[in-house]
């Protein structure tokens, strides 16, 4: 399930960026359409709640999304004019993030033992290194064939193509009945008062600074790999490829966290995603070697495994038993909705600010800001954050 989810996640948003920037889009415009999935991020918890939970079998929620999605993907692949795209995207992640919600719990509610979710959701990882291996060799084929032709929208046909599996194969899942709770899907808001806890609260203020400086590289470093003027310059599918390492490295590393907390304790652990983050920022602001750029990729799995992950479970640790549920809801608020969606206007102010008039970019710049901004992050998290039973909890 896993796999085929991240499928056409990635088939999707893989080449995106690099598809906008072949239509002439400016960063700003590219930043919005990239910003849709932040913004469904930040509203799924309402329509996801209201659905599964309380009205529709989740599977079939899943089931439904997958299928309206597919021709919507396939009208933004035929558009080249930015606001239909932006609208046909934002209507895409209005019912993609939902259904990633809902297949969660799904696989939450059929597991004998939730303790194997994350062997399970490793799969997602695989499903990402799969979908962008093959579009890396897709787009290597066409660059024999016919060199001078683009195909980088292509990824949006091919995921409209694998959502209408996705969707046909959630309507074969188990069935999972609406629990008829009364919780409310606002509930993560009640997590605001443990902001008066130390720790909590420079958490959440790291998850939020911290998620907003990802969209600069999330956004970019696809079109900064294969700039010609001002970049390394590889093939778009070598780029493909290289974008592939953070994915990579999140495979080795994730079975290794446990062993990580028990010997940093969780705040070097977050320290160490955090600082992953930064450096990898600050690599691409030098511009190389090429080898130190390649490498610097694989960065990414440490800020997955070490920062975000870390900081879920460190989440765990700082609230009461019974609040654990509101105070995940806050986390996921700040890291994938409003931090994210900050970042994605900044990103494309910084874009545009840093391009000349011909159209070549100062990457140095670029780059160098959510790297700085990144840093300070990292330091002021590892000054302020404390947590005396780490260790203890991670046992």
């Amino acid at each position: 399930m896993f796999f085929v989810q991240n499928l056409v996640w990635g088939g999707q948003v893989i080449l995106l960026a690099g598809h906008l920037d072949q239509l002439r889009f400016d960063g700003r415009q590219i930043s919005y359409v990239l910003a849709t999935s932040s913004v469904a991020a930040a509203i799924s918890p309402l329509i996801a709640g209201w659905l599964a939970d309380r009205y529709f079998a989740g599977q079939r929620v899943a089931g439904v999304c997958y299928l309206a999605s597919a021709p919507l993907l396939w009208l933004a692949w035929r558009q080249t004019e930015f606001t239909p795209l932006l609208g046909l995207m934002l209507l895409y992640s209005l019912l993609h993030a939902p259904a990633m919600s809902v297949l969660n719990a799904v696989a939450l509610r059929h597991l004998p033992d939730r303790r194997h979710f994350g062997r399970v959701r490793v799969w997602g990882s695989i499903g990402w290194i799969s979908i962008s291996c093959a579009l890396s060799l897709y787009l290597r084929l066409w660059e024999g064939w016919d060199p001078d032709s683009s195909h980088l929208g292509d990824g949006l046909v091919i995921a409209a193509g694998l959502s209408v599996l996705m969707g046909v194969y959630c309507l074969t899942l188990p069935h999972t009945m609406p629990q008829q709770t009364s919780s409310r899907p606002l509930a993560f808001l009640a997590a605001f008062r443990f902001l008066r806890v130390r720790s909590f609260a420079v958490l959440l203020v790291t998850a939020f600074l911290a998620s907003a400086m990802m969209p600069f590289s999330y956004n970019f470093s696809f079109i900064f790999f294969t700039d010609t003027a001002a970049g390394p310059g590889v093939s778009a599918s070598t780029a493909s490829l290289v974008l592939t390492l953070g994915q990579l490295a999140e495979l080795p590393l994730m079975p290794l966290l446990s062993v990580l907390i028990v010997r940093l304790g969780l705040r070097r652990t977050i320290f160490l995603g955090l600082l992953a983050q930064a450096v990898r920022s600050l690599v691409l602001a030098l511009g190389g070697p090429l080898w130190t750029l390649i490498a610097a990729q694989a960065l990414g799995g440490v800020v997955i495994v070490c920062f975000i992950v870390a900081a879920t479970i460190a989440m765990d640790h700082l609230c009461p038993k019974d609040e654990r549920a509101s105070a995940q809801g806050l986390l996921v608020f700040a890291l994938r909705g409003v931090g994210p969606l900050l970042g994605h206007m900044l990103a494309g102010q910084a874009f545009d600010l840093f391009t000349f008039a011909d159209g070549t970019h100062q990457w140095g710049w670029i780059f160098f800001f959510p790297g700085a901004i990144s840093l300070a992050t990292a330091v002021g998290f590892l000054l302020l954050f404390r947590n005396p039973d780490t260790r203890q909890e991670a046992d």
